[in-house]
């Protein structure tokens, strides 16, 4: 298997930086070409010589992988998406919640803290064994996005964090999590942003280990979501689209940002980097 090409990633970052001045900003944008020729101009050395492996990972491995270093690394996508999701779930009273693709029970955590009833779901049991860790008294429960093990109708509010970029086609796991809430019930969805996986992002993680990984992802556009919404029985409420700030962009560099401080600022501040739902199920 060929190596990942940490140069690859740096130049890209100073392309989208340039295209993204050229016409608004062309002082900035020369200034950035300059900079790039000059890490051009030094192929054989750090950080474009530079090679990681970086295997393409399916959910279960990726995530068996990922699993207890999962809570600890720097997320940029978590940094944005979680303060707009914990925003739409303190509007939602206590009751019958589902956290669906889980993972460590992040979310699980904080609507247990609110006084949700919570049972959560995922595919990977190590995942879930992080979970326990932290919430040993919950109910959590192995099983996959297109086929939750709870009955029709049985939750009044469900979440689905950062899952549905592994699912190739949309509709079956939005059609089950709508299955599962109540008519007049809630479900908060989350997700990377499009934009950042047609520009080359991943589900990109460091193991424990310190072996680094990409779980596969697709990248859905917003007509896909609306189109498993609606077939699914779904009302959009809000759609937000968090943005990387400052600190988030430091995160999403790899550690390359004291290297190229302005390439990263340009070409990735203020973009979207995460997609967030709010929907009612029809009654």
């Amino acid at each position: 298997m060929s190596k990942a090409s940490v140069g690859n990633f740096l130049v890209g970052m100073a392309g989208l930086s340039i295209l993204r001045n050229w016409l608004a900003a062309p002082d900035v944008a020369a200034a950035r070409f300059d900079e790039l020729a000059g890490f051009l101009a030094h192929p054989d050395r750090p950080p474009l010589a530079m090679r990681l492996d970086v295997p393409s990972e399916d959910v279960q491995s990726g995530y068996a992988r990922w699993a207890r270093a999962y809570d600890t690394a720097a997320n940029p996508l978590i940094r944005v998406e979680q303060p707009a999701v914990r925003a739409l779930l303190d509007a939602v009273p206590p009751g019958a919640a589902l956290d669906a693709a889980c993972g460590t029970g992040r979310h699980a955590r904080y609507l247990h803290a609110r006084g949700h009833r919570v049972t959560g779901v995922d595919a990977s049991q190590a995942m879930l064994d992080v979970a326990r860790e932290a919430l040993p008294d919950s109910d959590l429960r192995i099983g996959s996005l297109t086929d939750l093990p709870l009955e029709t109708a049985s939750v009044d509010l469900a979440v689905c964090s950062l899952a549905l970029t592994h699912c190739e086609d949309l509709r079956p796991p939005i059609a089950e999590l709508a299955r599962v809430v109540r008519p007049g019930g809630r479900l908060v969805i989350s997700d990377f942003h499009p934009l950042q996986l047609m520009i080359g992002g991943s589900a990109f993680f460091v193991d424990a280990d310190g072996q680094a990984g990409h779980v596969r992802s697709y990248a859905h556009r917003h007509e896909d979501y609306f189109a498993a919404f609606t077939a699914a029985g779904l009302v959009v409420q809000r759609c937000l689209e968090p943005r990387l700030d400052e600190q988030a962009v430091a995160m999403a560099s790899g550690g390359l940002m004291p290297l190229a401080p302005d390439i990263f600022r340009h070409a990735l501040l203020g973009l979207p980097e995460a997609l967030v739902w709010e929907l009612v199920r029809a009654s």
